[in-house]
């Protein structure tokens, strides 16, 4: 959703009005500039989760030096991800009060700086070293890693309709919940395959680390899921 998609959109749960407007109480302006800021963070977050995908079909492709440009790559973005949520847990630290409650938008921000860690230790298991797996082993690796890029997609849809449509908040997470089954079930499996393959005792934890993180990435956006509906339908109570 694109910045002035989402400013020109109105808050559709309760009163009809727009979202930090001139005659809302400073506390509601104030919420609205940081839940812009978190739906920022998280796209930073989608970004990090389409250079994991690269790493991940470069793994399957056997494409080892693009892998490890993407994988560098990865890097670089998730430092840059981790100052932004320092910077927002500042800010939620030093500002205002909000009709939000300031420990739930912190937990938000650190829950979904979590999934940028993940996917940059997948990276790190996937680069560590060299290894082939076979063809139906390598398509269910790149499926369980577009899963969580469309989990992530969609949680970061949900964070944007916090300050939009709460309503809808709700339903995007209700997504989030779905495709995280879809991951699971492909988790099942990748982790059936790997006692069906001959690999060694090194080779076979590599790839149950590298599986094991892509899983938890769809488990974590669950998890943010899970925050943002309680916070939605907390907050349309209190209008």
């Amino acid at each position: 959703m694109s910045d002035s998609a989402r400013k020109s959109r109105r808050r559709r749960s309760g009163s009809g009005s727009a979202p930090g407007r001139a005659g809302d109480p400073p506390g509601r302006q104030s919420e609205e500039q940081v839940l812009e800021e978190i739906t920022a963070f998280a796209d930073q977050v989608v970004v990090i989760m389409e250079k994991l995908q690269d790493v991940v079909e470069r793994f399957a492709a056997d494409h080892y030096e693009a892998l490890a440009e993407s994988a560098a790559e990865l890097d670089r973005l998730e430092s840059a991800a981790d100052d932004a949520k320092e910077a927002l847990l500042d800010r939620l630290a030093t500002g205002t009060m909000f009709p939000m409650g300031r420990a739930d938008l912190a937990g938000l921000v650190s829950s979904i700086d979590a999934i940028a860690n993940l996917a940059a230790g997948a990276a790190d298991r996937i680069s560590m070293r060299r290894f082939s797996l076979p063809p139906f082993m390598n398509d269910l690796l790149v499926s369980l890693g577009r899963t969580d890029v469309e989990a992530v997609r969609v949680l970061r849809d949900a964070v944007a309709a916090m300050g939009t449509d709460l309503r809808e908040a709700i339903e995007l997470a209700r997504r989030v919940d779905k495709i995280e089954s879809r991951a699971d079930d492909i988790f099942v499996e990748l982790y059936k395959g790997m006692f069906d393959i001959n690999i060694d005792f090194k080779t076979f934890h590599q790839l149950k680390a590298i599986t094991e993180r892509l899983e938890n990435i769809a488990d974590r956006c669950c998890e943010n899921a899970e925050l943002l509906r309680h916070m939605a339908l907390e907050y349309l109570e209190k209008e």
